[in-house]
This record gives structure tokens, C-alpha cells and sequence, in this order.
């Protein structure tokens, strides 16, 4: 009988381990219950007193979602940091980020990349037509200027007859800005959207786990972070409440900032006049609360939620300050039971892939492709998709265009 032979030991540089290991968010107790080894072993591996085998080496490929070659570099490479945290206050502890999430930030720099070296013109300014946005602009005139440029009218805003149908229509908006705007899937509660302003390409990420008016809401919430070339993970929901407190906001924190992007992004969805002018507000007057049946007609007409609306109607003083914080807490609790209840459809791979990836840049993967410049492994890879469902998506992209 021939008895198997161990896997060999190999030489791997304790710094390349730990930084696997902290990119995706593991520690040092999940590692070695992966491995069915003592922690004390992995501790070991990780300050260079002892080598793993390769076999070792190979699960922990898998785990951390690394090649196996990056394990075998001489040092960690270089990699951008983590957008700014936008979701929590100074002094409040700082919220975890799972591996999803931290997985999903990985895949937004991949794509950003990938785009800068596929694309032939180069890098692209989300700001060019627009202008940059600095904090002591005023975002009702900013939201307006930002309408104007995309041509939205308010006769635009109601042919839209479905959420989805408002989603893809401000999403091509900004996407015509030269930004990657990619829909994908971590745990809710940790963010509901985060941006990217380094790298050369401006990148919008949105929680599929999401409500589709509320992933309107946070890609403006994201926009307004391109203007003011300062990318972040965000939870627009929290700014909301931020707002509401007495303490004071300074120039350039981390409150200041969330406020402006939530005053900005309701006013480039529910604009002023439109609002003020609404046959329901204007024979409301300004009721002491504001009954949920016409906070929702009016949210259904703007394709918003119920608290943008209530939101905007706090700021022009349409509604009071204690209203507007019950409605908040009760509409976060009935939020918090629909995602919990909330159970996947049918699949649809194809719809499912421009949807997570973007128009631009499945596009720009398919012309690649048909060009000669990158293989069908490569689309396979970039797209994260099957190739028979390749030609779906050709006939749903010449559908968009």
C-alpha cells in the first residue's frame, strides 16, 4: 500500500498572508476553523516562525478570493484605500465591513481598471459639463443646474411609469458622464451605496438588497460625492436623522458632507416648485401631519420613498420637525420586516449582468470582444457571466441604445 505523501511547505512572505488575510475581513479565529488547524499554527504562518503547505496555501486561495500567485509576491501590492466612511459620526464605533462588502468594493476597482484599459480615449471627468460642487454651494441651485444639463422636465420625470423605468433613466444620465454606475449585492445594514473619485474613473455602486426608489435616491446621494471629488461609503437613511440633531455640522465633516448630498439628491428628484406647486400640497396647506395616503401618491409620482417626500416638505416647513422623526422611526422598522421577508424571483442572467456591471461597461467588453482585443474567456471573466447568454445580452444592449 503506498502511503499519500504531505503536501510540501512552502516559502511565503508572512506580510503577503496578513494582508490576504485583512483585505477581506477574516480573522485570525475564522482562518484556522476553515483550516481545521490551531490558531496558534495560522499566528505562526503570519509572523514567518513557520511555513504552510501548499495545500494550506491553496484553501486560503479560495477563501480570501485571491490567485494563488498573489500569495507567492515578494510584498503586498499597492492597492487604493477604502473609500472615506461616511456612516458613522466621530466618536460613535465604527461599523464592520463584512468580506461581501469588502468583495464588493474589490469588484468596483476591478471594473474601474479594466474600463481605464479598454477604453481608447482614456480617463473620464464626471464634472466636465457640470462643474465641481464645493460645500458652500447652495444644492437646491446646484440639483437644479444638474437637471437642466441632463434635460429632465417634469413632463420627462412622468412618462416614467415604473420605478425601474426612473432607476435606468438617471442611471444613463449619469453613466453619460463618464461614470461607472454598478449595481451589487453585501448585507444592507453595513451601506446602502459607496462611491469611488480616485483611480481616473468616477464609480457609483448601489445595493441590489435595496428598494429600487432607494437606490435612486443614493445615486444622486453618490453623485453629489463625485461633484465634490470626494468618494465614500454612505447610508443616506442615517444622514437623514443626522439632520434632525441639534448638534451643529462644521464645513468639510463627515455630518456637513451627508447632509449636502441628501439635500442635493432630494432636490434633483422631488424639485421645488414641482413639489410646492402639487395640487395635493397646495390644498393641504400645511397640515400638522400629513396622511401616509398622500405622502404616497406623492412619493409614487416622483419616484421616491414616503420619507424624501415628507423630507422635502420639512425643509420648505410644510410639515414639523416631530412628525417627520415618528414617521422616520416607524418607516425604518417597517423597512427593516420587508427586507427580512423580501425572497429572490426568477433569474434572468443576462438582464441580471448589465444590470450589475453597467450599459458602458458590458458594452465596452462586448466591442472589445468582437474586436479581437480580449478573449471569450476574458468576457466570461470580466462579465462574470456565461458565454451562451452572450448573445441576450448583445440584443439587450442594442435595445438601450
Amino acid at each position: 500500500m503506498t502511503v499519500p505523501r504531505k503536501s510540501p511547505k512552502v516559502s511565503v512572505k508572512s506580510e503577503v498572508l496578513v494582508w490576504a488575510r485583512e483585505s477581506i475581513g477574516r480573522n485570525v479565529r475564522e482562518v484556522a476553523n476553515r483550516l481545521n488547524v490551531s490558531e496558534d499554527l495560522v499566528r505562526g504562518w503570519e509572523s514567518g516562525e513557520k511555513d504552510p503547505r501548499l495545500t494550506q496555501i491553496k484553501v486560503l486561495a479560495t477563501y480570501y478570493k485571491r490567485p494563488l500567485a498573489a500569495f507567492f509576491l515578494p510584498e503586498p501590492p499597492e492597492e487604493f484605500p477604502l473609500p472615506r466612511d461616511f456612516r458613522t459620526l466621530p466618536g460613535e464605533d465604527a461599523l464592520p465591513l463584512s468580506s461581501k462588502t469588502r468583495l464588493a468594493l474589490r469588484r468596483a476597482r476591478r471594473l474601474q481598471s479594466l474600463t481605464k484599459e479598454m477604453r481608447e480615449e482614456g480617463t473620464s471627468e464626471v464634472a466636465d459639463g457640470i462643474g465641481r460642487a464645493r460645500l458652500s454651494d447652495d444644492p437646491e441651485t446646484l440639483a437644479t443646474k444638474v437637471r437642466e444639463h441632463f434635460g429632465v422636465t417634469q413632463r420627462t420625470r412622468l412618462a416614467w411609469k415604473k420605478d425601474a423605468d426612473a432607476l435606468n433613466q438617471w442611471k444613463g444620465y449619469v453613466e453619460s458622464q463618464g461614470a461607472l454606475v454598478l449595481q451589487l449585492t453585501w448585507p444592507l445594514e453595513e451601506a446602502r451605496a459607496f462611491s469611488i473619485t480616485d483611480g481616473d474613473i468616477p464609480v457609483i455602486v448601489l445595493n441590489t438588497k435595496d428598494s429600487i426608489r432607494a437606490r435612486i435616491f443614493s445615486l444622486f446621494h453618490e453623485f453629489c460625492h463625485l461633484l465634490l471629488n470626494e468618494g465614500g461609503l454612505c447610508d443616506p437613511v442615517r444622514g437623514m436623522s443626522w439632520a434632525s440633531s441639534r448638534a451643529s455640522a462644521r464645513s468639510g465633516d463627515i455630518r456637513s458632507v451627508e447632509m449636502f448630498c441628501n439635500r442635493f439628491a432630494g432636490a434633483v428628484l422631488v424639485p421645488r416648485d414641482d413639489l410646492l406647486d402639487h395640487d395635493r400640497v397646495r390644498r393641504a396647506g400645511r397640515p400638522s401631519e400629513w396622511p401616509d395616503g398622500t405622502l404616497g401618491r406623492l412619493a409614487n409620482e416622483f419616484k421616491v420613498s414616503r420619507e424624501v417626500v415628507l423630507r422635502r416638505l420639512l425643509i420648505f416647513e410644510q410639515a414639523t420637525q416631530r412628525f417627520y422623526q415618528r414617521r422616520h422611526d416607524e418607516w425604518e422598522a417597517e423597512a427593516r420586516e420587508v427586507q427580512e421577508r423580501r425572497k429572490g424571483g426568477r433569474r434572468d442572467p443576462p438582464r441580471e449582468c448589465i444590470q450589475r456591471n453597467g450599459a458602458p461597461f458590458t458594452s465596452l467588453v462586448v466591442e472589445s470582444y468582437r474586436n479581437d482585443r480580449i478573449t471569450c474567456s476574458d468576457v466570461a471573466d470580466y462579465l462574470n457571466i456565461r458565454l451562451k447568454h452572450l448573445p441576450k445580452v448583445e440584443r439587450l444592449l442594442e435595445a438601450k441604445a
